[in-house]
């Protein structure tokens, strides 16, 4: 017998409720007061979730098993769901009542299409003519036609000839249903007449954007099309939709540049008219994340994606003081968002999305994780369910709200919309907020004011990214107490000149980049000490500022600074740990550019000034050989001081010029690492004659000062203390026999004889000698310490060192030696031109490394004196005649001459030939002659005889 459907084609509730649903443009009191308010669906559904469920799913999700009922409320569908339906007719026909005629209503409106048929949850395969051909046991058993509800669909022909109760009339127009034929079979049914689901592409819905009708699962324009319709929707006059608003919304659900590339928001979903019209808005925007309002005559959305701001404020358009709220009560508070979803993802069935955890908001709320359940209804697949709980989530914990009177610019706004708000008091610089309601009116009668509440916003929270940490922390920026900034430093050292001494200056660059320090202090200790010393405290600042600490000396130093804010509260300090000074006992830099001129025996050197603020002087050493000299094994022969550049050499000698820079007594006396060298293969002087050779190997029998002969029979420093130098008794003595303690720093060795050239004479003096530098840690068995801690080559490398010096002094005296004479000063010299009659020598020996003793192999001496040339011209006289040379030789000179006017058998003789003079005498025959003849002579040997 049939069931009368009447009672199902009730209306839903209609516009009467419609301004306590969501929003109202209310007047009270104030005629001139409108006000505006926002509903998100996440203020609503948070609300809901922290209270008890009240049951009653169908009304929102719609029907999920086939009802039955006079009274049952229509199923709504937009997108496309997976419902079942209401059962509004059964009929009988056939021998027995065999078969069963139902009609099954899922769908108050006209739908897409029926996407898939289930048969006791079992797709089923129908036919062109309406039979169930899989599952095989329903073939020729079920039979169903499908109708989609448009608004002029006629009345199903195989039912209205089947049944006689059902007529034409039955049109069910505006109505989505099925007619199902079930023909009785024992085996098909055995449990009684299957349900019958159906996966549906709903409603189609009005597009403001293509201006057509067409099915989408948009959720914007699903909003709108409950807004507007008639039948079971608020009937809303299109002209009161801000359609401009519901485009942009649209646009963003559309939108399919998301992390995952899927549709950013889709609703897809039922629900019935038993739904309170608040309750079914507020789902449908959940699936958006969106906020709804209705202010001035029309209704807006909002999607859930960052809007720029469209104004700043600050305080000079307040027009009242705040009233702040700053944080939920803990009741309103969550860091994990759970829910459900349901989709052909979870197979049609209501599932668990996974949930939305921040670890910065559990954290913040001291390590307690505290959920909420956020139900969605209208959203199909995890992706999407994920990305609206993230955007639940973020947007809790913006917790900041504040009411306040503003001027007329806020007319600018309206509600929806994301501003700046600049407050100094408050530490806030251009933080955004969203205006989430906003009303205006007269005060005092005639200040037109504009009073909004705005929440604050980030446009982080609509990201895909988890922004925790960041909202626990932009309410403000003004200091907490509790919070100090970290200050940074960056260090780095440097010489100066300091009244006259060369210190060290450790420079101590502190950034910081927050205004909210009060002072900064910088502290700093010897790695290994205690305590810390105070180097000095910085007012505010932002930027960098120096800190400096002149006279550091090298070494490993901690070096701190911390903050202070304006509360007095000290930050923590960041500590440099181990920092190495190297700056005092840093060698200088090598000498560059080392060059020499030679103009006659004169040698010119020149060099590029070493630009080392405590450079002290400069070493030129000197060796005789040209090629394979060794800057440790040269005599040192001029120190330039610095400033200089130049160093001009008279009687300067052929060999090897070095030069070293040297670092001033203050900060280390180091010399540079690498010497500079010039080679000199000639010097332009006349020629040279050797006067005497004095050679002291290899006896080296002259005395002896602090120098001993080694075993190889060459000259060394003598250990200290030497071992005839002993005090007390000789077994008194303490450690090793010939244990040792060191070479000297310094001795001497004096020729065994000195020079007497019997006059004074201008004489070239050098010297010519063998050294080598011996370290006595080179030795395997003598070096101290661990084998590999040693740096360097394994065996040294004596010719990179500087530490020993052997340089060739005299002096002289233009007195007999032999006698009292008066000696000069000792004087170094390489190649020296002096004047005087005798000469002594000494070499001196010095190491600046009680390890380390020049060897000197070879030594020698040598007196040159130069040629010279005298003559006299129109000489005349008869017979003999005497010569004096104007100044006397050293040696006896050659003499060539020429005798004008000798007569035939005329002859001459010269006798009396000396370095003073000589006689010449002329002969005729046997007898002086005595015809007057003219003489032209020249002498030629070497050396001056000084008076």
């Amino acid at each position: 017998m049939g069931i009368s459907f009447k009672s199902i084609l009730k209306g839903a509730v209609r516009a009467a409720i419609h301004a306590v649903i969501i929003v109202g443009l209310t007047v009270s009191g104030n005629p001139h007061l409108a006000a505006a308010y926002a509903m998100s669906a996440l203020s609503y559904e948070t609300s809901r979730a922290l209270r008890p469920s009240l049951g009653g799913t169908e009304r929102k999700r719609g029907y999920e098993v086939t009802q039955r009922g006079s009274t049952i409320s229509h199923q709504i569908i937009y997108g496309k769901m997976k419902v079942a339906g209401a059962r509004i007719f059964d009929g009988t026909t056939g021998e027995n009542n065999v078969d069963l005629h139902r009609v099954v209503a899922f769908a108050g409106h006209e739908i897409e299409s029926f996407e898939e048929i289930y048969i006791n949850d079992e797709v089923a395969t129908i036919d062109g003519s309406g039979t169930v051909t899989s599952p095989s046991r329903y073939q020729g058993k079920i039979k169903i036609y499908q109708h989609l509800g448009s608004p002029n669909q006629a009345a199903d022909s195989n039912l209205v000839s089947a049944v006689s109760s059902w007529t034409g009339n039955h049109r069910l127009r505006g109505i989505a249903y099925l007619y199902c034929k079930f023909t009785f079979d024992v085996d098909a049914f055995p449990n009684n007449v299957p349900e019958i689901t159906a996966v549906i592409k709903g409603k189609k819905i009005y597009d403001p954007r293509t201006s057509t009708t067409a099915w989408s699962d948009n959720p914007v324009l699903c909003v709108r099309d409950y807004l507007t319709a008639t039948g079971y929707g608020l009937g809303e006059a299109a002209a009161n939709i801000n359609d401009t608003a519901f485009i942009t919304a649209a646009n963003i659900c559309d939108e399919t540049n998301t992390d995952a590339g899927t549709t950013r928001y889709t609703a897809n979903g039922a629900f019935t008219t038993a739904i309170e019209p608040q309750e079914l808005i507020a789902d449908l925007m959940t699936s958006m994340g969106g906020t709804i309002w209705y202010t001035q005559g029309y209704w807006n959305v909002k999607a859930a994606k960052w809007t720029a701001p469209v104004l700043d404020l600050n305080e000079d358009d307040l027009r009242s003081g705040l009233s702040l709220s700053t944080r939920h009560s803990r009741r309103d508070n969550f860091n994990s968002v759970k829910g459900t979803f349901k989709g052909s993802e979870s197979n049609w069935v209501v599932t668990d999305f996974p949930p939305v955890t921040n670890d910065a908001f559990v954290e913040a709320d001291n390590g307690q994780e505290s959920s909420i359940d956020y139900d969605l209804p209208w959203t199909d697949n995890s992706i999407e369910a994920r990305r609206i709980a993230r955007i639940v989530l973020e947007r809790n914990r913006q917790q900041l709200t504040f009411t306040a009177s503003f001027g007329l610019r806020a007319f600018q706004v309206q509600t929806g919309d994301n501003v700046r708000i600049t407050n100094t008091r408050l530490g806030w610089t251009n933080k955004e907020f969203e205006v989430v309601s906003w009303t205006f009116g007269l005060q005092n009668e005639y200040d037109l004011q504009v009073e909004m509440t705005l929440k604050e916003i980030s446009e982080s929270v609509f990201d895909e990214v988890d922004d925790g940490i960041v909202y626990e922390r932009d309410n403000t920026t003004l200091l907490s107490p509790f919070t100090v900034p970290n200050l940074g430093i960056n260090i780095s050292t440097e010489l100066r000149r300091v009244k006259g001494k060369t210190l060290g200056v450790l420079l101590l660059d502190i950034n910081n980049t927050s205004t909210l320090i009060d002072t900064a202090e910088v502290q700093f200790r010897k790695t290994g000490e205690t305590d810390f010393t105070a180097l000095g405290t910085l007012g505010a600042f932002v930027g960098t500022e120096r800190v400096e600490h002149v006279g550091v000396e090298d070494g490993f130093y901690d070096i701190r600074a911390r903050a202070t804010n304006s509360l007095g509260v000290h930050g923590d300090f960041n500590t440099v740990s181990n920092y190495y000074v190297e700056i005092i006992t840093a060698p200088p830099a090598d000498v560059t550019n080392f060059d020499g001129n030679v103009v006659g025996s004169n040698l010119f050197l020149s060099w590029t000034p070493v630009s080392d603020l405590d450079l002290a002087h400069y070493v030129i050493r000197y060796s005789h050989l040209t090629s394979g000299a060794v800057y440790s094994e040269a005599e040192n022969i001029a120190q330039v001081p610095v400033g200089s550049s130049t160093l001009a050499l008279q009687n300067a000698g052929v060999g090897t010029y070095f030069i070293k820079a040297v670092d001033d007594t203050t900060s280390g006396s180091n010399e540079s690492e690498n010497p500079a060298v010039f080679v000199v293969t000639s010097i332009g002087i006349g020629d040279l004659n050797v006067v005497a050779t004095l050679t002291e190997n290899p006896s080296f029998a002259g005395v002896k000062s602090n120098v001993v002969i080694n075993d190889d029979s060459y000259l060394e420093l003598a250990t200290i203390p030497l071992f005839d130098d002993a005090t007390g008794n000789f077994d008194d003595r303490s450690g090793l026999f010939d244990d040792f303690t060191g070479y000297a720093s310094s001795g001497i060795y004096y020729f065994s004889n000195d020079l007497d050239l019997g006059q004074k004479y201008t004489s070239r003096l050098n010297f010519s000698f063998t050294s080598t530098r011996f370290d006595r840690t080179d030795l395997f068995d003598s070096a101290t310490g661990l084998f590999d801690a040693r740096s360097g080559v394994f065996d040294g490398d004596p010719t990179a060192f500087g530490d020993t010096s052997v340089s060739l002094q005299l002096r002289h005296t233009d007195d007999d030696p032999t006698g009292t004479p008066t000696w000069s000063d000792w004087q170094a010299f390489s190649v020296s031109d002096i004047s005087a009659r005798a000469f002594e020598f000494r070499l001196v020996m010095t190491s600046t490394d009680t390890n380390v003793t020049p060897v000197v192999s070879a030594l020698s001496a040598t007196i040159d004196m130069q040629d010279r040339t005298t003559s006299g011209s129109d000489i005349t006289f008869t017979g003999t005649t005497n010569i004096t040379f104007d100044d006397a030789f050293a040696a006896t000179p050659a003499i060539g001459l020429s005798l004008a006017n000798l007569t035939d058998g005329d002859r001459y003789t010269i006798t009396s030939k000396t370095r003073t003079g000589f006689t010449i005498n002329t002969f005729t025959g046997g007898s002086a002659s005595t015809n007057a003849v003219t003489l032209d002579y020249v002498a030629k040997g070497y050396g001056k005889e000084l008076t």
